[in-house]
Formats: structure tokens, C-alpha cells, sequence
């Protein structure tokens, strides 16, 4: 991909940034994210995502807004989802009181363990939001990277 296809789509990424709904981290109350996760379609703050990486990236692909090269696909499915829309599924049997209202390490990661690994908030009547791709395949079910698939053993003899 060429600097300026790249620029163009950092460019795109930023103005995802400026809508209201992303103003805010999708976990925490910490202002301008600068971090996303690609796979589940939400900006997040610098310490979020430390805690999203521990998840490992078949729950929570990290990448910089910045820092990082970006495919339109990933830009593409950013554009549709975005923190509000995101967070409709994976907030939608939240309890009140039950987001952190502050940024202390421990809460946040505790919070968001419940929130994407053991998907306790998720109403599970309801499908996940589906990517911009057009492949109706849903970001909440679709891993962040391909599962391996195991090598051919020979049948023993």
C-alpha cells in the first residue's frame, strides 16, 4: 500500500474519531482515544488498550490510530461500528453503576474481562452488530485473526 493511500486512511480513521460517540473511550471515561480495537469496532484509550492485548487478539485486535499501517477493510468496519454501536450489544444487560466511572487500572480491567471475555453483559437473544464489509458476518463472533488450522497428520501404518 502506498504513503498515500495509508494517509488517506489514517485520515478517515480521525474523522471516526471526531464523532461524538467516539470521544470517549469505549470502556473506560478517559477523553481521545487513540487506540482501536479492529475486530470489535471501538476506539479505546491508552490503558485499555493494555488491557485488551492481555486478552489476546482472538478476543481484542489492538492497533494505534496513529502509529500503526491500516487495511480499508479494518477502516471500513470502524467506520460502521463505532464505540455507541459497539457497546448496544456488548452493554446491553449492563447493570447500572456497573461501567467505571473512573480510569483506576484494576476496576477498568476487571470490568472489561466481564465485558468482552465472559461476555456477561451481552443479551444473548440478540445477534452482534455485523461488519460494513457487507459479509453479514458478525464482530462480535468473528475472530480478530485466522484460527490455525492443524497440519495434515498421516495415518499411522
Amino acid at each position: 500500500m502506498s504513503d498515500l493511500e495509508q494517509r488517506r486512511l489514517l485520515k478517515r480513521l480521525d474523522a471516526c474519531l471526531k464523532r461524538p460517540e467516539n470521544q470517549l473511550c469505549a470502556d473506560c471515561p478517559s477523553r481521545q482515544p487513540r487506540w482501536a480495537s479492529v475486530n470489535l469496532g471501538i476506539f479505546i484509550c491508552t490503558n485499555c488498550s493494555g488491557i485488551h492485548r492481555s486478552l489476546g487478539v482472538h478476543i481484542s485486535f489492538v492497533r494505534s490510530t496513529t502509529l500503526d499501517t491500516w487495511k480499508e477493510k479494518q477502516v471500513v468496519d470502524m467506520e460502521t461500528m463505532g464505540n455507541d454501536r459497539a457497546n448496544a450489544y456488548w452493554e446491553a444487560r449492563l447493570p447500572p453503576g456497573a461501567k467505571p466511572t473512573s480510569s483506576a487500572l484494576p476496576v477498568v480491567e476487571k470490568y472489561i474481562r466481564a465485558k468482552y471475555d465472559r461476555k456477561m453483559y451481552v443479551d444473548s437473544t440478540r445477534d452482534g452488530p455485523t461488519r460494513g464489509d457487507g459479509s453479514g458476518g458478525s464482530v462480535a463472533s468473528t475472530p480478530a485473526v485466522a484460527p490455525a488450522v492443524a497440519p495434515a497428520v498421516a495415518p499411522a501404518v
